[in-house]
């Protein structure tokens, strides 16, 4: 019995050391994978996602406060402890359906392209971990979105997620505040 005992420990010992020099192996591999993160939300019924790096933080949907005569994809003003940030609905930027405002939607405050305002969302998922090498170029299947607008496409188990340029959308001319009337 006890001979039974010691093939058993040194068997198991030797599976252990195999496992562990798997395990640093295979770390090793996935250390070369470039990755990024990204804050993924819905938008229209669809999933959107930006790079982490704009992000500043989400908010559950407060009290908008109406601006007159401003852009209809400005829907208001909140204030963000002293600082008032318009919240911006890209859905008139993307050429994408819905103008009511989401009743439990929530707000990712962001800066990009020298801005920093609030995107409307319908919900955020939460933050994703994407591979460089997943990430495609968008395809024609995506009628009426501006190609500008999105860094790229992954299509996944859990369906299509558009990663959007941020900084190209902000850029647009809808950004730029004519203050002298010209």
């Amino acid at each position: 019995m006890k001979e039974r005992q010691t093939y058993e420990i040194e068997r198991v010992l030797q599976e252990m050391r195999d496992e562990y020099w798997r395990g640093i192996e295979e770390g090793g591999e996935t250390a070369a994978i470039e990755t990024r993160d990204y804050v993924v939300f819905r938008l229209a019924g669809e999933r959107y996602a930006l790079p982490s790096t704009v992000a500043r933080e989400v908010l559950r949907m407060p009290r908008l406060v109406r601006v007159p005569r401003v852009a209809g994809h400005i829907r208001g003003v909140i204030n963000l402890r002293g600082q008032i940030v318009a919240v911006t609905d890209l859905r008139p930027l993307l050429g994408l359906a819905g103008e009511e405002t989401p009743a439990n939607g929530q707000l990712i405050v962001v800066e990009a392209a020298g801005l920093v305002t609030a995107l409307l969302t319908e919900r955020v998922e939460g933050i994703r971990t994407l591979a460089v090498m997943d990430i495609e170029p968008v395809t024609e299947g995506l009628s009426g979105f501006p190609r500008a607008a999105a860094e790229g496409q992954v299509v996944g188990e859990d369906g299509l997620l558009v990663l959007l340029d941020l900084a190209n959308i902000l850029a647009r001319p809808e950004f730029v505040i004519d203050q002298k009337g010209e």
